[in-house]
């Protein structure tokens, strides 16, 4: 394929070095399409649940209790599951719980296998085939997708200040192609009667792209000597000699001369100097030319899924869906979700101006306080709209009205819940945009400010992946907290449920402290203890301060369980919202 390339608008380059909008920029490019590649793969599934909607066998698979489609959505799950668990596994697990990781992140694989597999059975019948466009354009579906276009739009006019876009398309498929390869080699030993300096150099083929190989780490048991040629006559480069336990390091940043050959045959010649035979362990490690190209797919993957299970909930919960609907129209309507829009923009802004004197750690607070003003002006718009539009509805009889229509109380109890849920979301996709772009632009900012180097556009892109988990985090600990105030607002007022669960949000960040601090008190406290860390979610698992303060990555597997523990209270909260209103006297 030619090495295509676009221009670079002149405004956006100079002659030496990067212009500060172009390094901001780039990161976005990926992003935009990222989104794109999302929308046109849900597209596809539109096209394809239309298409199997006319096959008479499987729209009567779709009907939702039909046993039969249950059980081949299970099917296409597990199968979808056990291929993307060869894709994930590939990472690798290391550490005293290791089983407990792969088990955690297999059940979110499963998960979001779930949504594509279900949606395939249940979004393929004749009613829902015919909803599905005006699902993806009104409530929540209409923010998320006019918010997801802006990004887009913004993200593809960044392409022209991104170096060869073409090359950030061109990695994709080699993200499954690298990587790093263990090799073992063994050379004989030496004959007794032999020389040392006469051992034959027995040639070894390695298999890789010299263009991608960015790192070469090489170790040996025995005394040997690397070379690029069957004689030493014929030698290239110099050899290098190697002792025994001897570890010998090359990375192509440093500038040094690669210790394999870098040609077209790949063939390292190796010399055993010892009487015994040699064990030699080559790792090779390659990258392909646009590494943070995975920042298109994860973006897709994040669009198709989000799309997914808003067409899932339509077809397989009708009812519950127009009560969601109904609610996230009716929060939207209130003026309190563009203040906190407006609130949270100023203070992310605010704190990418702000001076934190932290000696360079400036981005650290950053993330820090942005991700904690998202989470927590999102844990408002949720708690205050599940205890007015529960409770007040209960109060003012309007909860009797809905209720004397074919709608069941789970339904309408659930329904209340998914429409929060997205209005919680869609405030932490909005503001949560904002945040990364400000995050991109805090070492511009540092670096201009202090009359730094000026960071590239990778440096830009690490921090603003580096912040998305922490944004995960806080949408799952703030849909713990709406899910809470949902079973409490069948019960409570508005104000004693605003005030419970900020007690909660107040425990729930102390438990740990409170069981630790109890291990040597009476029996009594110990068990009192116990039963808060027990019956109050711990939120102390949703916070990513102390990684951030460390510099330590969020890994897949803690990811995982977090959302795992995030599933598993809301459906108890959902169980104790259905209990506790089943019997609730609405006259």
């Amino acid at each position: 394929m030619p090495n295509l390339t676009f221009p670079v608008v002149p405004l956006l380059a100079q002659t030496n070095r990067e212009f500060w909008l172009t390094t901001w920029a780039s990161p976005f490019f990926l992003v935009g399409l990222g989104i794109l590649g999302g929308l046109i793969l849900l597209g596809l599934f539109v096209v394809l649940f239309k298409g199997l909607s006319r096959i008479p066998v499987w729209e009567q698979l779709s009907h939702r209790h039909n046993p039969a489609g249950h059980v081949v959505a299970g099917i296409l799950t597990a199968l979808m599951a056990l291929g993307a668990w060869q894709i994930v596994q590939q990472q690798g697990f290391t550490g005293p719980a290791e089983g407990l990781e792969k088990i955690l992140v297999f059940l979110s694989v499963l998960l979001l296998s779930a949504i594509i597999g279900w949606a395939l059975v249940f979004c393929a019948g004749r009613k829902s085939a015919d909803t599905l466009l005006s699902t993806l354009t009104e409530g929540a579906s209409s923010v998320l997708a006019f918010v997801a276009l802006v990004v887009m739009v913004i993200g593809l006019l960044a392409g022209f200040a991104f170096r060869d876009p073409m090359s950030a398309l061109t990695s994709i498929p080699r993200l499954f192609e690298t990587g790093t390869q263990e090799v073992q080699l063994t050379i004989p030993g030496l004959d007794a009667n032999v020389n040392p300096d006469e051992a034959p150099l027995v040639p070894n083929q390695l298999e890789f792209d010299s263009a991608l190989l960015t790192a070469v780490r090489l170790t040996t048991n025995r005394t040997i000597v690397l070379g690029d040629a069957p004689r030493s006559s014929d030698f290239v480069a110099a050899p290098r000699r190697l002792q025994a336990d001897e570890e010998l390091s090359w990375m192509r940043k440093d500038g040094q001369i690669p210790p394999i050959p870098m040609g077209a045959d790949h063939i390292l010649y190796i010399q055993n100097r010892e009487v015994d035979d040699a064990t030699v362990s080559v790792s090779l490690t390659t990258t392909p030319p646009v590494p943070e190209s995975m920042t298109i797919l994860q973006t897709a993957a994040i669009v198709l899924l989000v799309g997914l299970a808003l067409l899932l909930q339509q077809a397989v919960a009708p009812r519950a869906s127009a009560v969601a609907l109904a609610t996230v129209k009716n929060e939207l309507g209130q003026p309190l979700f563009l203040v906190l829009t407006i609130l949270g923009t100023f203070l992310i802004v605010l704190f990418v101006f702000l001076s934190f004197y932290t000696f360079g750690e400036d981005i650290k607070l950053l993330k820090e306080c942005g991700i904690v003003v998202i989470m927590l002006l999102a844990a408002f718009q949720g708690i205050w709209s599940a205890s007015s539009s529960i409770s007040e509805e209960i109060d003012g009889r309007t909860a009797l009205t809905v209720l004397s229509k074919p709608i069941e109380r789970r339904s309408f109890v659930i329904g209340k819940f998914l429409g929060i849920f997205w209005v919680v979301t869609l405030l932490f996709v909005i503001l949560g945009t904002i945040e990364l772009a400000a995050v991109t632009y805090k070492p511009i900012y540092e670096a201009r400010e202090n009359s730094l180097d000026m960071p590239t556009w990778q440096d830009c892109h690490r921090e603003m992946v580096a912040t998305l988990p922490g944004l995960a985090l806080g949408l799952m600990q703030a849909t713990v907290l709406s899910s809470i105030s949902v079973a409490l607002a069948t019960r409570l007022p508005q104000l004693a449920n605003i005030a419970v669960c900020f007690g909660i949000y107040i425990v729930g960040h102390l438990a740990t402290a409170i069981v630790s601090g109890a291990t040597e008190g009476f029996a009594i406290v110990k068990f009192v203890a116990q039963l808060v860390s027990t019956i109050i979610p711990i939120l102390e698992h949703f916070q990513m301060q102390a990684a951030i303060d460390a510099g330590s990555p969020i890994t897949i597997s803690l990811l995982c369980g977090t959302l795992i523990y995030c599933l598993l209270y809301v459906l108890l909260s959902m169980f104790l919202a259905l209990l506790l209103f089943e019997d609730r006297d609405l006259a």
